[in-house]
């Protein structure tokens, strides 16, 4: 029950920083309402009904107030001797045959002391609105005499009141941003804690050809001018606000020296992407709901040794018996890279040392365009980890070597590669039909069979495992078109030789490649490799004419250690209140101008709209924010804040920059737009925004459901 309740505290919070945000967008309409001399008929936050009203001489009424208000002024209106006694009957306008005017009513609020402005809160807390006299989005012909009428106004007066909404979301979201850096804002450096083999960061250039791409432990100091504040937040913002296929400099501490890269970015996932991930200390998890909820039993079941090797609160101490400190995680990185087993000393949580050393095998990292090929050829498939919903939880373990999948109408494929697998039991679902594995495990075949593949993403199918890459045998799952090897060694083989050096796997080949093949990246050079077809005894030797852009790529394939390890938290905090009101103006400049390239991007098909994000989303990544400390949730609702500025001023009828735009009309026509055209413009403005409300909900909703299982 506990971490239900935890979780409602999360809720609660965010819920409240969200209709700030709104009240905060509400008040701006509303002060420039009162600025202009309009009447606020309502001050509401949410839609639909009112849950909670207060207005000045009624006080608080559960439900609205208007129906009480309006009885009370028509009461004043209708006694004759009362407006006698004090003085008014003379500035009565309407008759309560004829009815009475807005003036009277006016009148009849100022005298009797109650205020024209029921501030309320409303069932639906997703928005807002503010209420004014002649003003009505659905109905634009709503129009009043009363001089504060807001269409009696003046054009200018009109969109200050339009705009000021939107101004003041921009202006909270800057107080968010000082106040944040003001506190501390604890946040992940701008380091550099892997690269994609393939990637623009691993191809970015230097000056001197030795400085040539971005390496573990570099510290990013700028993105295309744009300085990081040692703020991966930051990092990742401009990263993906580059654009694909524009070269840009990206400049980075290594050392002592600053050192400027010229890096290409391109599109990856539906997003633009450079390729290098953050730093992590070399900690085991941080003792926690997670790490227990993590660790507990039967966690071998779902997950590969190396992931269970630092427990909550360890920590490693040597590095193949070099001293390390949290921060030395280069020193892990350099060993992995190396190929080789690591050697590691395990400092428990109570700070004795384990006695025995421990040891890693590196494996493959995916590589940056996801298809991992030596020369062209393909590793079988290997599982690598199980989510706690799939089918196969307790039939297929972690390291399971994928020796066949075969749909129940008949389809079969032997010794999948990774993309094999995905299609075949995507396949296999979109054909209502189960899969049978067949796999390797200690060395022995196992069968699981009659396995039913599931959504596991929205419009993704699959059997719930995570992939890796066969670290087994080097058996060639499939042979890519256009690599050395093509035509020259069959689909199925096993490679057991290297020139005249033996292999027992892909890591073997691989190293042995790399050492042939090295200083030769330019020019490319001759490898002889030796393998054995499948079904036979018989070795067969083959020279291969390694082309130059395939020895690269057996220079970049880089390894990962797969452990968990905790990401490194720095701070970033301003010096003073200046600074942290300058960083504060730069941060919600740079989330406006994010939020804008994305839907330029999504216009141009560059972004997937599937990216888009509802209120269930804003929702639940706000619990997982607000989960992460208050630094976080005022991050996050500061963040809110801007995107919604941005939203709220788009050139959407029923928005507030459709409205400007029809004022924008009006002042350059010399009248007003009609009522008519205003209508059907509202009315499909109100269309496509129900149409993306729907869209995004959906899509919260489907993701909810894959992420709580």
């Amino acid at each position: 029950m506990a971490p239900y309740l935890e979780n409602a505290g999360y809720l609660s919070l965010l819920a409240i920083g969200f209709g700030f945000v709104v009240f905060w967008h509400e008040l701006g309409h509303f002060l420039a309402a009162k600025w202009a001399g309009v009447k606020v008929e309502q001050f509401a936050v949410g839609f639909m009904q009112a849950v909670v009203s207060w207005r000045k001489g009624l006080g608080v009424r559960f439900g609205s107030s208007q129906k009480e208000f309006k009885t009370r002024l028509d009461n004043w209106l209708g006694d004759d001797s009362a407006r006698q006694a004090d003085g008014t009957v003379d500035a009565i306008k309407g008759s309560a045959a004829d009815g009475w005017t807005d003036g009277d009513y006016a009148l009849a609020a100022r005298t009797l002391g109650v205020g024209e402005t029921e501030y309320r809160l409303n069932w639906l807390p997703l928005g807002g609105y503010v209420k004014m006299l002649g003003q009505d989005d659905l109905r634009p012909n709503s129009e009043a005499d009363d001089p504060r009428a807001y269409n009696r106004q003046t054009i200018g007066k009109r969109m200050v009141i339009v705009s000021a909404g939107v101004v003041m979301n921009v202006i909270l979201a800057a107080i968010g941003f000082v106040i944040l850096f003001s506190v501390g804002f604890k946040v992940a450096p701008s380091k550099v804690g892997g690269v994609l083999a393939g990637s623009p960061a691993q191809n970015a250039r230097a000056e001197k050809k030795e400085d040539n791409g971005l390496r573990v432990a570099d510290s990013v100091l700028e993105i295309d001018g744009k300085a990081q504040y040692d703020d991966w937040t930051k990092t990742q913002l401009y990263s993906a606000l580059a654009a694909a296929g524009e070269e840009i400099p990206v400049i980075v501490q290594r050392g002592d020296r600053r050192i400027e890269l010229r890096v290409t970015p391109v599109k990856r996932d539906g997003f633009v992407s450079m390729g290098f991930g953050a730093y992590a200390d070399l900690l085991g998890p941080k003792p926690g709901k997670e790490a227990d909820e993590f660790f507990k039993e039967p966690a071998s079941q779902l997950y590969p040794q190396s992931a269970l090797l630092l427990k909550p609160g360890e920590s490693i101490a040597a590095v193949n018996g070099q001293p390390v400190e949290p921060k030395d995680y280069a020193v892990l990185d350099n060993a992995v890279q190396e190929g080789e087993p690591v050697h590691l000393t395990i400092r428990r949580a109570d700070g004795t040392i384990a006695p025995d050393p421990a040891t890693i095998e590196p494996r493959f990292e995916q590589p940056f365009d996801d298809v991992l090929n030596i020369l062209g050829m393909v590793p079988r498939m290997q599982i690598d980890s199980i989510t706690a919903e799939s089918p196969v939880r307790g039939r297929v373990q972690p390291d399971d070597v994928v020796l066949s999948v075969k749909r129940s109408d008949g389809d079969v494929k032997q010794f999948p590669s990774i993309p094999a697998f995905k299609k075949t039991v995507g396949d296999a679902a979109s054909a209502k039909a189960t899969v049978d594995l067949k796999l390797l495990r200690n060395g022995k075949e196992v069968e699981e069979k009659n396995i039913q593949p599931y959504e596991v993403g929205p419009g993704t199918y699959g059997v719930g495992v995570r992939q890796s890459f066969d670290s087994k045998e080097a058996v060639v799952a499939d042979v890519l078109d256009g690599k050395s090897v093509t035509g020259k060694v069959p689909v199925k083989a096993t490679i057991t030789k290297v020139n005249d050096q033996a292999v027992k796997n892909w890591r073997d080949v691989h190293l042995a490649l790399r050492k042939a093949l090295a200083g030769k990246e330019e020019t490319g050079g001759a490898v002889q490799l030796t393998y054995r077809a499948l079904g036979t005894t018989d070795e067969r030797p083959v020279d291969i004419n390694v082309t130059a852009a395939d020895a690269l790529a057996i220079k970049q394939l880089q390894y990962t250690h797969g452990l968990s390890l905790r990401p490194t938290i720095g701070e970033r905090k301003a010096n003073g209140i200046g600074q942290a009101v300058n960083w504060g103006m730069i941060e919600t400049r740079d989330f406006i101008l994010q939020f804008y390239v994305t839907l330029r991007r999504m216009t141009t098909g560059d972004v997937s709209a599937k990216n888009l994000m509802g209120p269930v989303g804003i929702f639940q990544a706000g619990t997982h924010f607000a989960s992460k400390g208050s630094d976080w949730l005022i991050w996050f609702l500061a963040m809110i804040s801007a995107n919604l500025a941005v939203v709220n001023f788009l050139p959407i009828p029923i928005v507030d920059g459709g409205l400007f735009v029809f004022l924008i009309a009006e002042k350059i026509k010399g009248k007003p737009i009609s009522p008519r055209t205003q209508a059907i413009a509202q009315y499909v403005g109100l269309a496509l925004l129900l149409g993306i409300f729907l869209f995004v909900t959906y899509q919260d909703v489907a993701n909810f459901r894959f992420r709580m299982r």
